[in-house]
């Protein structure tokens, strides 16, 4: 017969306490959980920042934030996205009611800035080359961190934008436009014996196509970080004009990439009205700009005498030639000026270097001209 082993007292004494030990830390747990409330987690790339017990207030917050950034939209551009370019996560936990922020201190959290903006203060005698030139800036740059002031006129004192600040989140802004944009026209010319090398008589008026042009444009933090052309759809097709010139030698545009007073380079903006991209604004352009390396050759359209060699904020070191019967060819954004006031020069005379001085953002030849004191479209002449 076999017995049963009995549990000798002190065995079932351990068992009992640690039994106990375990149901009151059940209870404990339980109490403690009873006492945690809902509230909502803001993360950064995986790191905690703040937990508030607001969702609603949390979500009108983050969308101010994101909205600060997408002001100076024009209404023909489609917003497409916005959002971090962090990972931003926002997820419901359970915390004790101490573990809150409040959400003054959430927003001061969303605006911080890693870097604070830069600002230059106007002096007097100050001009806006100088001082780009005395700060290695790009004028171009300056002038787009302050669409507010006039290039031409700065007073001691104005706040000049440098560097805008670098917040801490950054927000990506992604736009879709479409616009309506010319198509410029071919000239035919007709040889007459009768006219001069600066004589032009339009025997055919040459007409603008449409087109529309879709663009892509990214902006990150409020400015403009990419500008992609996605389709263009032409609308209207160009109608080419005829133009009677002198038989005497002048400079022609050859192909698509040599312009004659260029001889290579490629057009990145033409005459007439055109609308920004992104504010949807429109301004008239005097001429044509044409895209060329650094110090490439300008050469004088006709021959004629040479009116101003000269600097201005805006059009940088610029040449202007009368070629007499009231025209006149501008040449503007030179790195280099060859030629002085007065100086007489033939047809294909090297006058200049391809630069990019002024308000300009790259390298290229602004060429311009004026016929009897009004602008005059480039395609009738080269």
């Amino acid at each position: 017969m076999k017995f049963k082993r009995k549990l000798k007292p002190p065995v079932i004494i351990v068992i009992v306490l640690i039994f106990g030990a375990f149901l009151t830390n059940l209870a404990t747990s339980a109490y403690k959980e009873s006492l945690l409330v809902k509230g909502y987690r803001f993360s950064v790339d995986g790191e905690p920042w703040f937990v508030v017990e607001d969702k609603t207030a949390l979500a009108d917050a983050i969308e101010k934030y994101r909205a600060s950034y997408m002001t100076g939209i024009g209404e023909q551009a489609k917003i497409v996205g916005v959002d971090f370019t962090q990972n931003v996560v926002v997820e419901e936990v359970k915390v004790e009611k101490e573990e809150f922020t409040s959400m003054e201190t959430a927003e001061q959290m969303l605006y911080a800035v890693e870097e604070p903006a830069v600002y230059y203060t106007v002096k007097s005698g100050d001009t806006l080359w100088d001082i780009a030139i005395a700060n290695d800036i790009k004028l171009s740059r300056i002038i787009l961190l302050n669409p507010q002031i006039n290039p031409d006129k700065i007073w001691a004192g104005n706040q000049l934008l440098f560097e805008p600040m670098n917040p801490v989140l950054d927000v990506e802004v992604k736009l879709q436009t479409t616009l309506r944009e010319p198509v410029e026209y071919t000239t035919q010319y007709l040889q007459d014996k009768s006219l001069l090398a600066t004589q032009r008589i339009i025997v055919k008026k040459g007409v603008e196509g449409e087109k529309d042009v879709t663009y892509d444009i990214v902006m990150e933090n409020g400015y403009e970080k990419t500008v992609t052309v996605v389709t263009e759809k032409e609308i209207v097709a160009p109608v080419g004009a005829v133009v009677k010139v002198g038989t005497k030698r002048t400079l022609v545009r050859i192909s698509s990439s040599n312009f004659g007073v260029v001889s290579s380079g490629r057009l990145t903006s033409n005459f007439g009205w055109r609308t920004d991209p992104i504010s949807g604004k429109k301004a008239f352009h005097t001429g044509i700009d044409i895209a060329a390396a650094y110090g490439s050759a300008v050469y004088s359209y006709a021959s004629g005498t040479v009116t101003t060699v000269s600097y201005t904020n805006l059009r940088g070191y610029y040449i202007t030639i009368s070629h007499g019967n009231g025209l006149q060819t501008t040449y503007l954004h030179l790195s280099r000026t060859l030629v002085k006031v007065g100086q007489s020069v033939n047809v294909g005379t090297k006058i200049g270097q391809v630069g990019s001085t002024g308000y300009s953002t790259g390298n290229h030849l602004h060429f311009g001209v004026i016929k009897n004191g009004n602008y005059m479209s480039p395609w009738d002449y080269i």
